[in-house]
């Protein structure tokens, strides 16, 4: 009778280890039901069920599974469970009547062998009768890298009850639409959330705006872009030539700034006057510098080869490409990204000389709007004299030199 018992445990054992048959999957989970059904009204259940086609893990990567559901509107903490291949999802509190719910699935749902689930799911419906018409609908951008943000997350507070916060998130093209919610003024933040606890962290980037439900649901604009409080301060200034300093600052300032000579002054150690008669983005600048010298380029190598050309035969005009159609660029914010440098022009009679000087800038707001008087004290060193391997930079302010002769 022992060794019956003995084979039997055996037997078992050597069952519950043998590996499925066929070969190893690797595709994500798949979903295979929902409930209730999107689109669905006048729902009494307490929960949303949804069921997958294996088992999944109980984590999202590593963190809660429940950073993977959005519930919007949201009135409370999201309350996630998991049964194996099934999910239930509802708020704390439970669904309010009368009421339409939007569940976002965001992708990062695995299953137990790591193939994840990268696509978002969204369910719609409502505890009510019917579905509110208004929605926000909306693009995100990572403003700095001007490219659209995905899977950034998105809220809407309205103005008069900051409780309730309508939930949503961006997909691969950065495009959102956050409702159905009534009508009314809403603040709406776009957050690109590193760590998905939906909260803004240092060197997290995010935008907001106040938007009016109502009426036409227009497209809206989120660029978002690490944002400070404090004012900005100069980092550094120096001189370029005589006639040109370059300032910049240690964080993005307002592309809207209206730059003017009014807003910066210049002394030397002596407290005299240097006169700016311009001030321009350091971009701007650098870009009519680049196309300055490409012309200069291309004038010389025009005369370096005006005697060539002739010899040559004739270039054939080039082959029509025949591969297929081009794509559509991809989408950009409608600003340049915010600049940290601005260019001072000179006037020729208080040309810059070596020397100490003391630079205020006033009115550079940062990204929330936030300004104070920038000061800064740098030197202008004598320049070193020129040989075969640091030549000296040549000064839009001065000719050169007419040699005597010998």
């Amino acid at each position: 009778m022992r060794r019956l018992i003995a084979l039997l445990l055996l037997a078992g054992c050597a069952s519950a280890g043998a590996p499925p048959g066929g070969p190893e999957r690797k595709t994500p989970p798949a979903i295979v039901a929902i409930t209730p059904d999107s689109g669905a009204t006048n729902i009494k259940s307490k929960s949303v069920e949804i069921q997958f086609d294996e088992v999944v893990s109980d984590r999202a990567g590593q963190g809660e599974l429940d950073k993977l559901f959005l519930i919007s509107p949201r009135t409370s903490a999201p309350d996630v469970s998991w049964h194996r291949s099934r999910i239930s999802v509802k708020p704390h509190s439970g669904f309010r009547p009368n009421t339409a719910y939007r569940i976002t699935m965001l992708p990062g749902l695995a299953d137990l062998r790591g193939n994840v689930l990268k696509e978002t799911r969204t369910i719609l419906f409502s505890t009510g009768a019917d579905f509110p018409s208004n929605n926000i609908p909306g693009r995100i951008f990572d403003w700095t890298g001007q490219r659209v943000a995905a899977n950034a997350y998105l809220e809407a507070v309205p103005k008069t009850d900051t409780t309730i916060a309508y939930l949503a998130a961006s997909d691969t093209t950065g495009q959102f639409e956050i409702g159905p919610l009534p009508p009314g003024q809403y603040l709406v933040r776009g957050l690109i959330d590193q760590n998905s606890n939906h909260v803004i962290d240092r060197n997290e980037k995010w935008d907001s705006l106040t938007v009016t439900v109502g009426g036409t649901n227009a497209l809206v604009e989120l660029d978002a872009i690490e944002r400070d409080s404090t004012p900005a301060v100069i980092d550094n200034a120096s001189r370029v030539d005589s006639l040109t300093i370059r300032v910049s600052f240690d964080k993005a300032l307002d592309p809207r700034i209206p730059l003017q000579p009014a807003l910066v002054h210049l002394v030397r150690g002596d407290s005299s006057a240097i006169e700016v008669t311009g001030v321009q983005w350091a971009a701007a600048y650098d870009k009519a510098a680049a196309a300055r010298q490409a012309a200069a380029d291309s004038a010389k190598r025009a005369a370096t080869d005006t005697g060539r050309a002739a010899a040559r035969p004739p270039t054939p005009p080039p082959t029509p490409a025949t591969t297929g159609r081009t794509p559509p660029p991809a989408p950009k914010p409608k600003l340049p990204p915010p600049e940290k440098a601005i260019v001072l022009t000179i006037n020729p009679s208080t040309m810059i000389t070596p020397g100490t000087y003391v630079l205020t800038v006033k009115g550079m707001r940062n990204l929330v709007g936030n300004s104070a008087d920038a000061h800064r004290t740098f030197n202008v060193a004598r320049p070193t004299a020129a040989d075969s391997t640091n030549r000296a930079r040549p000064d839009s302010a001065r000719r050169p030199p007419i040699r005597p002769p010998r």
